[in-house]
């Protein structure tokens, strides 16, 4: 996911949102229209060429796009609940965001009817106020021609013959907690975040992990070899090999961390219909196959059937699939302002 935004995208959707706030926006008797906020660059890409342009605007809808990074979104989410129309009809958003959305109560629950295609979604996907779209899980990438010896679990990247070596996304601090939650108890439940705390500085003490601000800068790294270890999803793992850089994953023994992206429905949303048909649409099987195979996430669709050498390459294995931990959201958005002010001022410094 880039969090490039695209300014002609975001500029559409804000106004366009504005004006149904102000309540002066054009008729949808006249043109139907959706407004969308997802994330921009690559992964809005494949959005438009895969589902909005073949689906939803064939199905005569102008599709009016907020591009933003998701926690730009979220807060105007919030923001929004004072007023009386939400910012748009459909945001994409992570599952942990749907979560704290849900909790928030700025989210309405997926009606089946509406919606029919999510009664196909794959079921530890599922929640009421959610309409997963695609999933991953965070584990391990290295380089194979400068590590001899695969990295076997979380544990092992506390070894110091990777000092230096190891690439962390800054945007994905949550999961550099939980790949050390996992070290320490091998579970994200009961976690105890002291003992996170002491052998996260144990880690920057024997290993030096380089910080980078997200994806792309560590794809960069691992091809300019300044890291040959980086914590990633699998699925940006073959996006980056697919592009030329030298990573494979690994699949820890602590298991991995999940993670599923997909769309969530504001309440007061200027217009329930159009983002019903939306998300209904981008549950699509076919659309979905053509997208996995660009994006390499699995498709949340289980009528969305691989062929067998992508679903080789993208899929988890059955095993794997037992051993991927769901995130521990309550106890994520109780202790996030905590973890994010220590990773900021101590573990970063």
């Amino acid at each position: 996911m880039s969090y490039l935004i695209d300014r002609r995208g975001f500029l559409a959707g804000a106004s366009g949102a504005a004006a149904l706030l102000a309540g002066v926006g054009p008729s949808r008797a006249q043109a139907k229209q959706v407004i969308v906020a997802n994330w921009g660059g690559d992964w809005n890409d494949r959005t438009v060429q895969f589902f909005e342009k073949p689906i939803v605007e064939k199905a005569g809808y102008t599709v009016v796009r907020d591009l933003d990074a998701f926690e730009q979104r979220r807060t105007k989410l919030i923001a929004s609940k004072r007023l009386p129309k939400a910012p748009f009809d459909v945001a994409h958003m992570d599952d942990a965001t749907v979560y704290e959305l849900t909790t928030l109560e700025l989210v309405d629950e997926v009606d089946e009817k509406a919606v029919p295609r999510i009664k196909d979604v794959v079921q530890p996907l599922r929640t009421p106020y959610y309409v997963p779209w695609q999933y991953s899980a965070w584990i391990i990438g290295y380089n194979p021609k400068k590590v001899k010896e695969a990295p076997k679990s979380w544990a092992d990247l506390w070894d110091p013959k990777y000092k230096g070596l190891i690439g962390l996304s800054d945007a994905h601090w949550f999961h550099h907690v939980e790949c050390a939650a996992l070290k320490i108890g091998k579970s994200l439940e009961n976690v105890d975040l002291a003992a996170i705390k002491a052998t996260m500085m144990e880690w920057k003490k024997v290993c030096s992990p380089r910080i980078y601000p997200n994806h792309l800068q560590i794809a960069q790294a691992l091809k300019n070899e300044e890291v040959i270890v980086a914590p990633e999803y699998k699925s940006r793992n073959l996006q980056f090999a697919s592009e030329g850089v030298d990573v494979v994953s690994a699949f820890p023994a602590e298991g991995g961390i999940g993670i599923s992206f997909g769309m969530v429905l504001p309440k007061k949303r200027p217009d329930p219909e159009a983002a019903n048909f939306y998300c209904n649409a981008l549950l699509d099987p076919e659309g979905l196959v053509g997208l996995a195979q660009k994006s390499f996430y699995s498709p949340a669709n289980i009528k969305a059937v691989l062929p067998e050498a992508a679903a080789k390459q993208i899929e988890f294995s059955e095993a794997e699939k037992k051993a991927i931990h769901p995130r521990n959201h309550a106890w994520m958005m109780k202790n996030r302002n905590d973890i994010l002010d220590w990773w900021n001022k101590e573990f970063k410094s």
